[in-house]
């Protein structure tokens, strides 16, 4: 295998100092300046002041411990759900740190974490007692409208990649929700607006330079490493930390015709019946994502949010058709400018909230897959939730599934279920709910999404990656043995010796 290194390590190698021990070992062992943390195995590890000191000075971003000053708002991350606090943060604002920072945790075995845009669903950017390797300080977005690609750094947020990429009337695939990273989008596979016509995120990648867990920084291409490329498109965060992404842009916009029909809840078994046959034929331009929704005090509705980024009259014949079979109480679809459609749903996803999220594809919206949905949003623990069942197909399907790591393409939907909670207290109710919901669809699931849930079992790995697994499993044992990443959707390495 041709493997090119692009910067090496200028530090020393560090001695590895795991020791178990126990809480009255630690008492009395521990100074004001040593640090406790925990291994990836979940055996405790003693950091003496001077290991952190080495790390800190080896680093040009800040190494934040617990107390320090901006720590608890470092470690905070969208999900409110996780309360967890990392031993150390390495705020890395650049490549070199973040090689540091892996061979810090690789000669230590530390528990690692990795924050791009922290909004991991089921809260893989943070961890508790391990380091989290924070890469929010690494923002750049280069655009070359010549050429047509961006190159983007891994703290950047969906919103910014928009931003810039629009003022050259650019954009690719990127999400739904401005808030949301763009590195942890990316890795797990990429839905968005754009898909069905211009394919997932991970079809945009030109290219992306990766640190592997043997703290070396590889390029990932399709003439460099192709194997690496192939596995961290839809791999997720198992194969390394990406400190860059060049991606192919498409001409958008910037006027695209979207926004929102919303309907009574009691009119969402007919609107979802018609919508079961109506994305099966739309053209690729047009994007189609209801979510039946329930309100705190229990008012619901069906919203269906639309994009069509094709020729704006065929677009709005398009959509009429929608319109057509009920009419809706509200109605915002119109031209729109693409970044303003990009984040009009953010304030529905707010930071610091409790959420539980689980998801699966269906092929098709069956009658008796809409009735469990309808069903299940009338029970009393579905305020504040939300089922989704956003339309794939498109140029996503029409990518061969060994092509990339991500291999469920086939299925027509993404099915979303949604719980979440201000209050604690409610936390066992609505996780219950949801995972009770999930449960019901089952007998439709063709596959699940990385990026929406975590694989509680590995015998739901297989879900996620789908025939792809073998190949990925033989991969994440080559470039990262230890299973130093291991907060994703983990792809467990082949046991050695």
């Amino acid at each position: 295998m041709r493997r090119r290194t692009f910067v090496s390590s200028a530090a020393t190698a560090l001695t590895a100092a795991v020791l178990p021990f126990g809480r009255d070992f630690a008492a009395a062992t521990a100074t004001a300046t040593d640090v406790e943390a925990v291994s990836g195995q979940g055996k405790q590890v003693l950091l003496t002041s001077a290991e952190v000191t080495e790390l800190r000075a080896s680093l040009h971003g800040p190494l934040l411990l617990r107390g320090d000053a901006g720590y608890d708002e470092t470690r905070r991350i969208w999900n409110g759900a996780f309360d967890r606090h990392p031993a150390l943060i390495a705020r890395c604002t650049g490549a070199v740190d973040v090689m540091q920072a892996v061979q810090f945790a690789r000669s230590h075995q530390l528990l690692v974490a990795v924050r791009g845009g922290g909004h991991s669903l089921p809260g893989h950017s943070v961890c508790e007692s391990g380091l989290m390797i924070d890469l929010s300080l690494m923002k750049g977005v280069q655009v070359d409208p010549i050429r047509r690609t961006a190159l983007v750094a891994p703290g950047v947020l969906l919103g910014q990649f928009d931003r810039e990429a629009q003022a050259f009337g650019l954009a690719t695939t990127a999400g739904t929700v401005s808030h949301t990273g763009v590195a942890g989008l990316t890795l797990g596979g990429g839905f968005g607006r754009l898909a069905r016509k211009y394919g997932l995120s991970i079809d945009n990648l030109l290219s992306a330079d990766v640190v592997t867990a043997d703290g070396k920084l590889l390029k990932a291409s399709a003439q460099e490493n192709p194997d690496l490329f192939w596995a961290i498109r839809g791999g997720g965060g198992n194969f390394g930390v990406v400190t860059s992404f060049l991606f192919q842009l498409h001409p958008v916009g910037p006027l695209l015709f979207g926004g929102n029909l919303v309907y009574p809840f009691e009119n969402a078994r007919e609107i979802l019946s018609f919508v079961a046959d109506y994305v099966m034929e739309a053209p690729d331009e047009l994007w189609v994502d209801p979510v039946l929704e329930r309100d705190a005090d229990g008012s619901g509705r069906l919203l269906v949010n639309v994009c069509h980024c094709g020729e704006l009259k065929s677009a709005e014949r398009a959509i009429d058709r929608l319109r057509k079979v009920r009419r809706p109480i509200q109605d915002s679809v119109a031209p729109s400018a693409y970044v303003k459609l990009q984040s009009e749903h953010d304030d529905l996803s707010p930071h610091g909230r409790s959420y539980y999220t689980t998801g699966m594809y269906a092929h098709r919206l069956e009658p008796a897959l809409i009735a469990h949905c309808i069903e299940r949003m009338q029970e009393p623990a579905a305020g504040m939730a939300k089922i989704s069942f956003t339309q794939n197909g498109g140029a996503i399907s029409r990518v061969p599934s060994d092509q990339t790591g991500f291999a469920n393409r086939s299925p027509m939907h993404t099915l979303v279920v949604r719980a979440s909670w201000d209050n604690r207290d409610e936390a066992e109710t609505k996780i219950a709910w949801a995972r009770a919901t999930a449960a019901g669809l089952e007998r439709f699931n063709q596959g699940a999404y990385a990026n929406l849930t975590h694989a509680e079992k590995q015998s739901r790995v297989r879900l996620l990656y789908g025939s792809n697994l073998e190949r990925l499993i033989e991969l994440k044992t080559l470039y990262d043995s230890t299973n130093l990443f291991r907060l994703n959707p983990n792809i467990e390495p082949r046991k050695t010796g």
